[in-house]
């Protein structure tokens, strides 16, 4: 104990600074470490959820994502299967339309042709008939005269200079 003389210090002033000392370790314990370590304690735990949460919805972001995608792929398929629909559509339509016009077309010209037919037979009908009257009418003109080559110049001059008068009526 020659060493706590030396330096001034008695064992009544030791065991007083020790006691001192460990008073204020038990305050400092108890009023200081004790609240910070538990604020540590608390503000640890929160960051560790504040990781997990982010962790979390990092995860929930990766799955949205992947969700998303797939759903844009759905509907790309989608819109790809309705364009091939309507295109299809489309080229049946347009095959159809082609079909009803070339079926019109077919039928316009048989009834333009039927017409013409028609109109053909009826023309040779009509025809026959003005030439079978000016064929009565010549003999009923050959036949009231008399017959000689002066009568017969004649007559055949009139029968011609009638004829377009007559064409003309018809």
């Amino acid at each position: 104990m020659d060493i706590f003389a030396t330096l001034g210090i008695t064992a009544r002033d030791f065991l007083w600074h020790t006691f001192n000392f460990l008073v204020l370790i038990g305050l400092l314990t108890y009023f200081l470490y004790r609240p910070i370590s538990t604020m540590l304690e608390e503000r640890t735990r929160r960051i560790e959820e504040s990781l997990a949460a982010a962790e979390r919805a990092q995860a929930d972001v990766a799955r949205a994502d992947r969700e998303r995608e797939e759903l844009l792929a759905s509907t790309r398929r989608e819109i790809g299967e309705m364009m091939a629909q309507a295109q299809s559509a489309a080229e049946r339509i347009q095959s159809e339309a082609r079909t009803n016009a070339q079926q019109e077309a077919q039928r316009i010209v048989e009834t333009a042709r039927q017409e013409a037919e028609a109109e053909r037979a009826q023309a040779m009908a009509e025809l026959r008939r003005e030439v079978a009257g000016l064929a009565v009418m010549a003999a009923e003109r050959v036949i009231s005269r008399s017959l000689d080559d002066q009568a017969h110049r004649q007559l055949v001059d009139e029968f011609l200079n009638e004829q377009p008068a007559q064409a003309g009526r018809a």
